[in-house]
C-alpha cells in the first residue's frame, strides 16, 4: 500500500512539474515581446515565469513550495487583474495560463497528500 502511494504522489509531482516547466518556457518566450521598461512589464514578466522556480523549492521543503504555489496564483490573479486598462476584476481561471497553475497546484496539493514522507500525508499508512 505505501509503495503504491509513494508511486502516485512521484506520478503527480511529475505531471506539476512537467507543467510548470510548460509554464516557465512559455513565459520565457512572452517576454521577449513585453520588455522590462516599466514596473508593471517587470511584474508581468515575473508572474509569467516564477511557477517552475518555485517549484523547485520542493525539493529542499514541500511544506514551502506548496505554500509558496497558492499565494504565486493568487498574485498571479492581482496581477492579471491590474493589467487592463481600466484594471478590471476577472476570474483566475479565464485563461489557459490560469487554469493550468490552477491545475498544476492542484496536482501538487494532492501528491503532497499522497506522500507519507510529508507531514501534510492525511493517508494513514495501514501497512503494517
Amino acid at each position: 500500500m505505501s509503495k503504491a502511494r509513494y508511486i502516485m504522489s512521484l506520478l503527480l509531482y511529475l505531471l506539476a512539474a512537467i507543467i510548470f516547466l510548460g509554464q516557465t518556457l512559455f513565459g520565457c518566450f512572452a517576454v521577449l515581446g513585453i520588455g522590462f521598461d516599466t514596473l508593471r512589464a517587470v511584474l508581468v514578466d515575473l508572474s509569467l515565469t516564477m511557477s517552475y522556480p518555485i517549484f523547485l523549492l520542493a525539493l529542499w521543503n514541500r511544506k514551502v513550495a506548496l505554500s509558496l504555489l497558492w499565494i504565486f496564483f493568487v498574485a498571479q490573479w492581482i496581477d492579471f487583474c491590474s493589467v487592463g486598462v481600466p484594471p478590471k476584476l476577472m476570474s483566475p481561471l479565464s485563461d489557459w495560463h490560469g487554469q493550468t497553475l490552477f491545475l498544476a497546484n492542484i496536482l501538487f496539493t494532492v501528491g503532497v497528500v499522497f506522500d507519507k514522507r510529508s507531514r501534510f500525508s492525511l493517508i494513514p499508512d495501514v501497512s503494517r
